[in-house]
């Protein structure tokens, strides 16, 4: 059982695939340690609303709590924060070809999901999490968990983004779409300026937007 390992502890855990299938649900094992995911509004973690935190189904290390907690409609369990830089670890996902960003525990290296940046501030971070890889337990049941975290959250939110613990993304993650915006936004002034006749410089320039030069812009345009 999860709940036999200290809650407190941010030791490293290393086990072998057949300790592992042993000490995990057949569910818990797909998603933790063979990478998988579970379909989306199947985890009742996604009603919780209670103060408390969420540990890893693994290892029982604390990884966030009910206060980053959101609805982003997707499905799975989503926080726009963990307990602090201690609790995870990100790095590049290739499986689907584009690299993403992966979610794991720093503890025990289970898989929980993936962060996209399309969530709500002060980080505009979405943890899109499997809700099989993590248990709840609230303030009530376990007090000295609950102290713990606070602890650990009000020491990182100091060094945060609005309180809360920001953890940097891996550079190969955060590439892919600098490159995409770079791109897409060559191919916007290149036909921004040839829709002008060569002008389009010194129409940005000074400023002088007509009707049909703003109309342009809103289309970013194309068309």
């Amino acid at each position: 059982s999860t709940r036999s390992v200290s809650s407190l502890s941010l030791n490293k855990i290393e086990k072998t695939e057949e300790e592992w299938k042993e000490l995990l649900q057949p569910e818990q094992y797909y998603v933790l340690r063979e990478e998988g995911t579970e379909r989306p509004w199947t985890s009742p973690l996604n009603d919780v609303k209670d103060d408390g935190t969420f540990r890893c189904g693994g290892c029982g290390s604390p990884l966030f709590t009910t206060s980053t907690k959101f609805e982003s409609g997707s499905g799975w369990p989503s926080f726009y924060g963990p307990i602090d830089g201690d609790a995870i670890d990100l790095t590049v996902d290739y499986k689907l070809v584009i690299p993403r960003t992966e979610v794991t525990c720093k503890v025990c290296s289970g898989h929980l999901g993936h962060v996209f940046d399309d969530g709500p501030q002060p980080t505009g971070k979405r943890y899109c999490l499997n809700g099989v890889a993590m248990e709840f337990i609230s303030d009530e049941e376990d007090a000295e968990l609950a102290s713990s975290v606070t602890e650990r959250v009000n020491n990182a939110a100091s060094e945060g983004r609005g309180g809360v613990a920001v953890v940097e993304q891996p550079l190969m993650a955060v590439l892919p779409g600098i490159a995409f915006d770079s791109i897409f936004a060559w191919l916007f002034i290149s036909s921004f300026f040839s829709r002008n006749g060569g002008n389009g410089l010194e129409i940005l320039t000074n400023g002088n937007f007509g009707v049909g030069q703003i109309m342009q812009l809103v289309t970013l345009g194309f068309g």
